[in-house]
């Protein structure tokens, strides 16, 4: 979601002054005990944000499913499913289940997780305690991670870490439908550990992670970047097959996507060195049809694009790939500081046990 442009602004201006009513006085009910809050039997790791999409939360889960899988924990992603076909529906997905349509059934981006993480429990469900729950009946001792958990005040948390994208600082963000910010900045102060997204050197001092600093001085605050580390083509992508060495040799692309943050995207893919000649981009969430397929197409020829790019989570919803040269943009996540947050989830778990 963008910001309201400058000459729409004085219409917006009220119904954002009435959605901030709102969102202070729900954090106010919740926070005094009148709106109870429900705790799961085991730990809670919650990953959010303070802005509406595109921070990178996504890969954020599944590289923390996957530390903590590595620590020896045994992860379970709640996660709401977005785009899912059945969205009223709960769906508990064991380790190994194979599922049809992953991205109709489960959502796009709990198809990605899965994707990755074909191994661990995943909850898909608009309740995630009972969704947990259930979970838990299933396998006792698992350390829950809540997806776009920041605002999902209903459900009691053990560490609550936010994602703030280096391109939307929030101190120059103003609330929905003004800007991208769900809530007041002072709930910020509410999470354990900040993460600032899209740092391209670690060691640079950075004036977005100092503002975070200055809004929440008992805040830990990490520094991360989500890079693309393999390009595969969708048919390879499509049958799990591993990332040819070396990869395709690509000078320029054209970038098709339905994401919160196409700009970020366009970043990752230029620090790789492609020129990227064009770009479409779909809502959030968008499965892209024929028709727009082919239109993308033509742009991409117009374009003198070698090939399209597109995301994983764009990838997930294709049955039939378009007749171009198509490549998916695998991405990994590096934290600036990574022994530092193994100790942070391990100490927030053990407290719990």
């Amino acid at each position: 979601m963008e910001r309201v442009p400058a000459a729409f602004a004085p219409v917006a201006y009220i119904p954002g002054l009435f959605y901030e009513a709102l969102v202070r006085m729900r954090g106010s009910l919740y926070s005094r005990g009148i709106i109870r809050r429900h705790r799961l039997p085991g730990p809670v790791i919650s990953i959010g944000n303070l802005t509406m999409g595109g921070t990178g939360k996504t890969p954020l889960v599944i590289y923390t499913a996957r530390t903590l899988a590595k620590l020896g924990f045994e992860p379970a992603v709640l996660t709401r499913g977005y785009g899912r076909d059945e969205p009223n529906r709960m769906h508990i997905v064991s380790p190994g289940e194979y599922i049809h349509s992953p991205a109709a059934v489960l959502g796009d981006e709990p198809a990605v997780i899965r994707r990755h993480l074909p191994a661990i429990l995943l909850g898909i469900s608009k309740n995630r305690y009972l969704a947990g729950k259930e979970i838990w009946k299933r396998h006792p001792g698992v350390v829950f991670v809540l997806d776009d958990g920041f605002q999902h005040l209903k459900l009691q948390r053990d560490l609550d870490i936010v994602l703030v994208d280096r391109s939307r600082p929030p101190a120059s963000d103003r609330l929905i439908p003004l800007g991208t910010l769900r809530e007041p900045l002072a709930g910020l102060c509410r999470c354990d550990v900040v993460i600032v997204n899209d740092m391209p050197h670690f060691k640079k001092a950075d004036a977005v992670a100092t503002q975070i600093r200055e809004l929440h001085p008992g805040g830990i605050v990490f520094q991360s970047r989500q890079e693309i580390a393999s390009l595969v083509p969708i048919d390879s992508w499509k049958k799990g097959e591993p990332a040819k060495t070396p990869q395709p040799a690509v000078r320029t692309a054209y970038l098709v996507s339905a994401v919160g943050n196409p700009e970020r995207f366009r970043r990752d893919i230029e620090r790789t060195g492609i020129r990227v000649t064009g770009a479409t981009s779909f809502a959030d969430h968008h499965r892209i049809g024929p028709k727009e397929w082919q239109g993308c197409i033509v742009e991409a020829m117009n374009k003198n694009a070698e090939v399209m790019i597109m995301t994983e989570k764009d990838a997930v919803k294709i049955d039939n790939p378009p007749a171009f040269p198509l490549l998916v943009a695998v991405q990994d996540t590096v934290i600036s500081d990574p022994g530092k947050f193994e100790q942070i989830l391990r100490e927030s778990i053990e407290a719990r046990l």
